[in-house]
């Protein structure tokens, strides 16, 4: 974790329509960062997403377990511009899965937006915005 212990705000929405493997997921990943951030300056947070593990909960329900990592580089609002902020985020989530069997799950992460998002005629905020489309497959 992070220095503060600021944890992030992961959800995982299931596009509409996606009913069967492959699952088509949108990531969004909200997180409070240390210091105030720049709005007009877009931050860099590559993630890595990875299985953890798969946990039946119920007749053809199932838990995947999937760990997010990656580092926030971000300009503060100190008028120091050439120095960067780094914030971790090194957390796991849970998404479900409908399945008869599963015995193997496979990510595919697709292109991440990040963003600030700052209150109008704001120039600073500290909530950092990242959202990346994951595909799960199932078989």
């Amino acid at each position: 974790m992070n220095a503060k212990n600021y944890f992030a705000n992961i959800t995982a929405t299931l596009a509409a329509g996606s009913v069967a493997s492959p699952y088509q997921y949108l990531i969004n990943i909200t997180q409070k960062l240390c210091k105030p951030s720049c709005v007009e300056q877009t931050p860099v947070f590559a993630p890595v997403f990875s299985l953890v593990g798969i946990t039946q909960v119920g007749v053809g329900q199932f838990l995947a377990t999937i760990h997010v990592e990656g580092v926030i580089s971000y300009v503060p609002c100190d008028g120091n511009v050439c120095c960067t902020k780094s914030q971790l985020i090194s957390q796991d989530f849970t998404i479900p899965i409908a399945a008869a069997t599963v015995t193997t799950v496979t990510l595919a992460k697709g292109t991440t937006i990040n963003t600030i998002a700052g209150a109008p005629c704001k120039t600073c905020s500290r909530n950092f915005v990242s959202e990346s489309p994951l595909v799960v497959t199932v078989a």
